[in-house]
């Protein structure tokens, strides 16, 4: 008799423990399915590099595209401006003597790397040296020999003031009228000059 109560103490025992275990366990489950779940579900990746917002992209593109060849505004800095309807080249007194100079007053150069009246200056060239473009005829100031003034077609279609078959620019460098920082530099493959009312490079 003694034998079988004890026996069926053991019994209820052992069931007790198999239960607890059991109901233990559920949670072990339970968060080895929550950590699966959160290995499985998908992790923003940052990128190590910026994004450049839509309004920077739109101000880079609009800068680099912008028109190299407008002529300096006259106030202190080289911001494009309209093309003229009739560009007019003046004389303006100077340590080289007279010189060719725009309406505005800044200083004209020629580049002598151009031939047969034809640019050679583009791209990064006439982004430091802006071509002086006009839509129509040039006009010729007091002092200036109008027969010498002509133009030269671009490769995009704008008319390029010329004078003696020189094509004309101004220089970025130069900020203010009376300047001429530009004369004598060695830039883009050749030689720049400001230029006298005969029409020829000055090269004092």
């Amino acid at each position: 008799m003694k034998r079988i109560l004890a026996s069926s103490v053991g019994l209820a025992t052992t069931a007790l423990l198999v239960s607890a275990c059991g109901g233990a366990g559920e949670p072990a489950t339970s968060y080895s399915r929550a950590a699966a779940n959160a290995t499985e579900s998908p992790s923003m990746e940052t990128s190590p590099y910026p994004e450049m917002s839509p309004t920077a992209t739109s101000t880079a593109t609009s800068t680099s595209t912008s028109s190299p060849g407008a002529s300096p505004s006259g106030t202190g800095s080289m911001s494009p401006m309209p093309t003229p309807q009739n560009a007019m080249v003046k004389l303006a007194e100077s340590k080289y003597g007279k010189i060719l100079v725009g309406e505005n007053g800044h200083t004209l150069y020629m580049f002598d790397k151009d031939k047969d009246d034809t640019p050679s200056c583009y791209d990064a060239c006439a982004v430091a040296w802006p071509p002086l473009l006009t839509l129509s005829k040039p006009k010729a100031g007091p002092g200036v020999m109008e027969n010498l003034l002509g133009t030269a077609t671009r490769k995009q279609g704008e008319k390029q003031v010329t004078y003696n078959k020189h094509p004309l620019y101004y220089y970025s460098g130069d900020k203010n009228p009376g300047e001429y920082n530009g004369q004598g530099k060695s830039e883009s493959g050749g030689k720049w000059y400001v230029v006298g009312p005969d029409g020829k490079k000055v090269e004092k």
